[in-house]
């Protein structure tokens, strides 16, 4: 054979090779835009815990999706022998302030409940909570401090 065709094959897989790396960038690139570009809107997940208790034995898991001004995610209480809220929370982010519905399950029944949140930093805090005298129910108080503070944790998804 001739050192010509050595040469075309040797420039064509040099070639092939560059335009290969070039693709594969071009998937990972496009991969990372479907999580940063949905019709124009940025898409934020964060993740937050809380642990609470004499022995951090109470817990309280935040995930959170954010897409331009529109939030939602789960949020689940999970207090150590004792009965569970989990559920879902949708609502709008305004700067760092979260004002969120959580949809929740507890004892079999399921209840909402309006919930604050400030972004502040690495942590998610949230409004404090007082209960309604007349219904017995948990409401969020608006001239409340945001006092419960979540930390930022890794999404396990």
């Amino acid at each position: 054979m001739k050192p010509s065709f050595f040469l075309i094959l040797l420039c064509s897989g040099v070639l092939w090779t560059c335009q290969n790396s070039n693709n594969r960038n071009s998937i990972v690139h496009d991969a990372d835009s479907l999580t940063g570009d949905l019709h124009g809107e940025s898409e934020q997940k964060l993740c937050f815990i809380r642990l609470d208790g004499d022995q951090q034995q109470d817990s309280a898991h935040v995930q959170l999706v954010i897409r331009g001004e529109t939030v939602s995610g789960t949020y689940n209480y999970l207090p150590y022998e004792k009965d569970a809220r989990r559920g879902t929370v949708l609502g709008t982010v305004d700067r760092d302030t979260l004002d969120l519905v959580w949809t929740y399950k507890q004892e079999g029944s399921q209840d909402t409940m309006r919930v604050i949140f400030l972004l502040e930093g690495e942590k998610l805090i949230r409004k404090s909570l007082t209960v309604d005298t007349l219904t017995g129910r948990q409401t969020t108080l608006h001239s409340g401090d945001f006092s419960e503070i979540y930390e930022r944790t890794d999404c396990l998804q």
